[in-house]
């Protein structure tokens, strides 16, 4: 056999080489495409079962979450707990169902929810968290905003603080924008807007055992004397590493909890109120995730003057490592400097 020439040999590699380059240059073009997947195909659907006057968000004809603009209570649960204005369910991108409502050790949680335990407004004490006497509750006023483009789906939303059932005390504008999901995860911006009207409202986080929990928050599925507690347990991750136990009135820009097949993580925008904020992070009896505002040492908000709060929920499949949440919150913080 005639021997190969030192020519033909350094042919042959760099023919090899050139073959493994184009293809990890394909391999990297083709993770790049599915990491951009654009939002194609959302739609609406106005739900006509209970929990009644609620609409539906559906990317590809598969369900992403649930607004519940209309009144909604249970059978047999005290009226009392009776709310609107929030979202449930919010679904994983397999369609699975992520939050839980009215659960029987918190009758108050309902899905992804934003509310505040101490409210003094108009020379008395209340709370839009759980029931209070004189009431405190979001309504629904009107749609500012429906609608559906190859970017995305958009709700924007308008409510009111109505206290003792009568009185107009804040408005409440809510933006909801779903993003196409990436071959990771979806993410959806939330930003909510207070603006008081006819006075200022001072906020408070919880005072009990100084857990300090307001605003925003995650209430996970898991449901006692059933099989359904896919959060209890689940491992929980900040931008400061894993978290062993639950944790209370830490700082964090970013937390997640997941199983190791799905998670959900919330991202808190660097032009939030006093950033970063304590969490309250429980994974015990259920999945939370709360950024803490205004949390303990309270906030006054002044008459007709708004307050911005801006949020990013991050659904993902695998644990926080497997749905790159770390790189998601990057990809957050440059859509925030754009």
């Amino acid at each position: 056999m005639k021997p190969v020439g030192p020519a033909k040999t350094l042919q042959r590699v760099w023919a090899v080489l050139f073959a493994v380059v184009l293809a990890l240059a394909f391999l990297v073009l083709l993770l790049a495409k599915i990491a951009r997947t654009p939002a194609s195909e959302m739609s609406f659907v106005e739900e006509s079962e209970p929990p009644d006057a609620a609409l539906t968000v559906l990317d590809a004809g598969q369900k992403v979450l649930t607004y519940v603009y209309g009144d909604t209570l249970p059978v047999g649960v005290d009226p009392r707990f009776t709310r609107s204005s929030y979202i449930h369910p919010l679904y994983s991108l397999d369609g699975r169902v992520l939050t839980e409502n009215f659960p029987r050790d918190h009758f108050h949680h309902h899905g992804l929810f934003w509310a505040w335990p101490a409210v003094e407004v108009r020379g008395v004490k209340t709370s839009n968290w759980e029931p209070r006497e004189p009431s405190l509750r979001q309504r629904f006023v009107k749609w500012i905003k429906r609608e559906a483009t190859a970017d995305g789906a958009r709700l924007v939303i308008e409510n009111t603080w109505k206290l003792g059932g009568t009185e107009d005390v804040a408005e409440e504008t809510v933006t909801i924008f779903v993003h196409g999901a990436t071959f990771y995860g979806r993410a959806i911006d939330i930003e909510i807007v207070l603006r008081p009207v006819g006075g200022p409202i001072t906020l408070r986080g919880a005072p009990e055992d100084n857990k300090g929990y307001s605003g925003l928050c995650f209430r996970g599925l898991a449901v006692e004397g059933r099989d359904i507690k896919i959060f209890k347990g689940a491992a929980m991750t900040t931008d400061q590493g894993p978290l062993a136990a639950d944790s209370t009135g830490m700082p964090f820009r970013w937390a997640d909890i997941s199983t190791g097949a799905e998670g959900v993580a919330i991202f808190v925008s660097p032009d939030h109120p006093g950033y970063p904020i304590p969490w309250l992070i429980r994974n015990s009896y259920a999945g939370i995730l709360n950024p803490c505002w205004p949390g303990l040492p309270g906030t006054t908000l002044a008459a007709d003057v708004p307050v911005a709060l801006r949020y990013r929920v991050y659904i993902h499949r695998g644990d926080a490592a497997g749905g790159r949440v770390k790189e998601a919150f990057e990809a957050y913080l440059a859509d925030r400097g754009r």
